[in-house]
């Protein structure tokens, strides 16, 4: 599915720098964004559902916890 998104210029000039960074194009870099995000937000339901209610500043701290051991695995 095609999709237009518009950015302001400080959107812009981020996003560009994320590409340029990553080396990879601006499209690519939006791409992961998404990919990531979701990623987390599947990670923070699966500690919600295993440890029930908790402050989100404490699933926000696991999830990058989670986040962190998988990319050194990785390497």
């Amino acid at each position: 599915m095609a999709m237009t998104i518009r950015f302001d210029d400080d959107e812009t000039r981020r996003l560009r720098s994320m590409a340029e960074a990553e080396g990879i194009s601006m499209q690519a870099a939006v791409k992961r964004s998404v990919d990531e995000r979701a990623a987390r937000l599947t990670v923070l339901g699966r500690l919600a559902d295993a440890w029930g209610p908790l402050p989100q500043a404490e699933l926000d701290r696991a999830a990058d916890s989670l986040e962190l051991n998988r990319n050194r695995a990785a390497s």
